[in-house]
């Protein structure tokens, strides 16, 4: 008879080495890591932040061909939007029914014109609807110029109101160079007149360049004139101005002799009398 092996009974309470061994390897519960953090891990929380903050502060360098066109867009639509502006200055305070396009001066007086309504609280109420017809660049000497501005005659009386500050700011963006306002005046001929009617008194030579003169002076007032004969003809005009702002003036009488010289072509003085005439 063969020889039978007995094997050793289990018993219930007895367990395997093997389950042992995992059992001791098990990991510990969530509540208890969270309960035990570590340091280092804190750390890299901060380091994380760090980071995404100097990110955040570099400047975005891109070389996309994408981006490179939106930057190209952007840059035709602000320069579409500069123009259309520089059209609506244009159109509001470029008054002339002959001229369509303005010179370069001109486009400087209307831009400036523009400025000082939006930045001055005293000019803005008053230069919201005026306008200029025309301007134009005079040479006084080799090394001084004036500046014209014809304004039209609707409006030359709201003019007046602020032409003392308007020529003084305006002085000062042109670097010293003198400005005049004058009111631009129509002289009728004889060969106009239609039906026999009477030429108004105001568009007569005569009526223009004496208004020509006050619009020079002013806002000096002229107290007197004097016309003197030369020998073979020649005729020079005296005019005396009130002596309480010659202070003021007495730099600008040079330039309104040549300027009035050169648009009426009459020789003019203008004087301070020492007794009011």
């Amino acid at each position: 008879m063969p020889k039978t092996t007995e094997r050793p009974k289990k018993t219930p309470n007895q367990k395997p080495q093997a389950k042992d061994t995992k059992n001791v390897n098990k990991k510990p519960a969530a509540s208890q890591q969270q309960g035990q953090k570590k340091p280092s891990d804190n750390k890299k929380k901060v380091n994380q932040q760090i980071k995404k903050q100097q990110q955040k502060d570099r400047p975005k360098v891109t070389n996309d061909k994408g981006s490179r066109q939106r930057q190209t867009k952007t840059t035709k639509g602000g320069a579409q939007q500069s123009k259309q502006t520089l059209e609506l200055i244009m159109k509001s305070k470029f008054l002339s029914p002959d001229k369509k396009t303005p010179t370069e001066i001109e486009q400087q007086i209307c831009s400036h014109l523009v400025d000082l309504e939006a930045s001055s609280k005293d000019l803005k109420p008053h230069l919201r609807d005026l306008g200029i017809v025309s301007a134009r660049q005079v040479q006084i000497s080799p090394t001084k110029h004036a500046i014209i501005i014809f304004i039209p005659y609707v409006q030359h009386e709201k003019w007046h109101k602020i032409q003392d500050k308007l020529v003084h700011e305006l002085e000062k963006k042109f670097s010293g160079q003198h400005v005049l306002f004058l009111t631009q005046r129509k002289v009728m001929k004889l060969n106009e007149i239609k039906n026999n009617y009477p030429r108004p008194r105001n568009q007569t030579i005569t009526a223009v360049h004496e208004s020509i003169l006050e619009d020079l002076v002013y806002p000096v007032k002229i107290v007197g004139k004097r016309l003197r004969f030369r020998v073979g003809g020649k005729r020079l005009l005296k005019v005396f101005l009130d002596p309480k702002d010659s202070k003021e003036i007495e730099a600008k009488l040079q330039t309104f002799e040549v300027v009035y010289q050169k648009l009426t072509k009459k020789e003019v003085k203008f004087l301070f009398p020492r007794s009011v005439i």
